[in-house]
């Protein structure tokens, strides 16, 4: 596959969701699993590695409810694919810089369901949705894991599913959900966001997880546990504080425009300007302009950009999906200029001002 068709791989959360999807951009379960008789991944050879995904991978083919796109070695895919699975959250920033035979990263038809073989676990299930539908993506991944059950996943009857990482024995569901926040940054509201979701096992992370910082006013929000609570029980914790964040940051949208509206409409149009006209910008702030825009489009302030525009958006103006585009390896430089092209071509179409 050409580096521009990995660019262009199918994400069903980017075309948005029903609901929250104002705020929320996307859901996403992940579930951590082991066979039982082997190491985990960190202390296998490659013989073992490969023993594993081969059984995960026949009977994924006979899992009628999952249509595969694209399965893929690790190993075969050089730096720029993979950041480009990175980009697009399909795997792990860790899991783009393991090497060894038997490592696989398995895409759907949709974009909704995708697996990692040989990560810090035998298989991570990982299903997508755009907005706040965490118990859909719950049930789109409890079909694939009951299909993979047969393998015999190694589950203690005290710990349940046995995990690489201890934080992920017991359930070893992972629930979050992506938000944009930009209310509640401005009022500088996330210290105290950030130590009440941790004082209810939540944790706030940047755009692409652990580790990673956040840029325009994105972050992940999910559950930091996973013993001792059923995973409708951790669904159920993510979803209320998420719909409690939504109201907060609708209610903090408000209050800033009340209370000094010309200075935010200056903000939000001098963004627009920058990232319809600029010819050079640096990611961080095109994201941060991006955010703006957003924010003024929903407002209704700024021209109106669809929700699946934007999302878009904020994925092909990372780096590798730039030089994808372009079909070679860029300079930093070049890559600034080629991020500013894009977003002037792209937001032309919602120049309606």
């Amino acid at each position: 596959m050409k580096s521009a068709d990995f660019a262009s791989l199918p994400l069903a959360w980017l075309s948005g969701g029903s609901q929250q999807s104002d705020i929320v951009l996307s859901s996403r379960i992940r579930l951590a699993r082991n066979l039982s008789g082997y190491p985990f991944p960190a202390r296998c050879d490659d013989k073992k590695r490969e023993e594993i995904a081969g059984k995960i991978l026949e009977r994924l083919s006979e899992t009628p409810f999952v249509s595969v796109l694209g399965t893929w070695q690790m190993d075969g895919l050089d730096e720029l694919r993979r950041n480009v699975l990175v980009e697009r959250h399909l795997i792990s920033p860790d899991f783009s810089r393991q090497t060894g035979r038997g490592k696989v990263v398995v895409v759907d038809d949709q974009g909704i369901v995708s697996l990692m073989i040989n990560e810090e676990d035998h298989l991570r299930i990982q299903v997508f949705l755009g907005g706040l539908d965490l118990f859909e993506c719950w049930r789109i991944a409890g079909q694939v894991d009951e299909a993979l059950d047969v393998l015999n996943y190694a589950y203690d009857e005290e710990f349940g599913y046995l995990t690489a990482c201890p934080t992920n024995t017991g359930t070893a569901l992972r629930a979050s959900v992506m938000v944009h926040i930009p209310g509640l940054e401005i009022q500088r509201k996330l210290g105290k966001i950030i130590r009440e979701c941790n004082r209810v096992g939540l944790t706030v992370r940047g755009m692409y997880g652990e580790g990673s910082e956040s840029v325009g006013s994105l972050f992940q929000i999910s559950n930091q546990v996973t013993l001792g609570q059923r995973e409708e029980e951790l669904i159920e914790k993510v979803s209320g504080v998420i719909t409690s964040l939504v109201q907060q940051e609708r209610a903090a949208r408000l209050k800033i425009w009340e209370n000094d509206t010309s200075k935010l409409e200056d903000k939000m149009w001098r963004a627009w300007g920058i990232a319809r006209y600029a010819r050079s910008i640096e990611s961080r702030e095109a994201m941060q302009m991006l955010s703006w825009i957003r924010m003024g489009s929903q407002m209704g302030i700024l021209p109106q950009v669809p929700p699946g525009e934007w999302n878009r958006l904020i994925l092909d103006i990372q780096q590798a999906h730039l030089q994808c585009f372009e079909g070679r390896r860029l300079a930093e430089q070049e890559i600034d200029v080629a991020r500013a092209s894009l977003l002037r071509k792209r937001l032309a179409n919602w120049n309606n001002e």
